[in-house]
């Protein structure tokens, strides 16, 4: 009886460092991260009001709702990136968008996109109810922080 107690004791101590190990080591992005496709990041960056501020580092994650144009359901993910500033400085900033291999409209989420870049705001028809608080937009910004963590500095 002892000797099942140990083996049991020791199976959930090595699940327990198996979980903690997983949880610290430096991972490539999440599978729900979507990369950007870099030919697109020109025309994301068209919409930017400053012309010496420049994106990098985009990724998207799917929205669980879709946008609805005129009875056509067309996909919607949530598109962040850095928006960095001629002194190097980065802040993320967060889209939406209705595809991340071609064009497609593209709606500023947050704050950041509202302020540095031209794009319509989110609370059209299209839009409505879309915020930083609906699932995924979060998560996109995420994204570009793990993947930021894990580039040579």
């Amino acid at each position: 009886m002892n000797r099942t107690v140990t083996m049991g004791g020791r199976t959930a101590l090595v699940t327990l460092v198996m979980i903690f190990g997983a949880a610290c080591g430096k991972e490539p992005a999440p599978s729900h991260c979507l990369q950007f496709a870099a030919d697109l990041m020109p025309p994301l960056a068209g919409g930017l009001i400053r012309k010496d501020f420049r994106l990098a580092n985009a990724w998207a994650v799917k929205a669980d709702q879709p946008i609805d144009s005129s009875g056509v359901k067309l996909p919607a993910y949530f598109l962040s990136a850095d928006i960095i500033a001629p002194n190097g400085e980065a802040v993320i900033a967060t889209w939406l968008t209705t595809d991340v291999t071609k064009p497609g409209l593209i709606y500023s989420v947050s704050p950041q996109a509202q302020k540095y870049s031209s794009w319509a705001k989110v609370g059209d028809r299209l839009t409505t109810g879309i915020s930083m608080a609906t699932p995924g937009a979060k998560e996109s910004g995420s994204c570009v922080l793990n993947a930021r963590a894990g580039s040579p500095r």
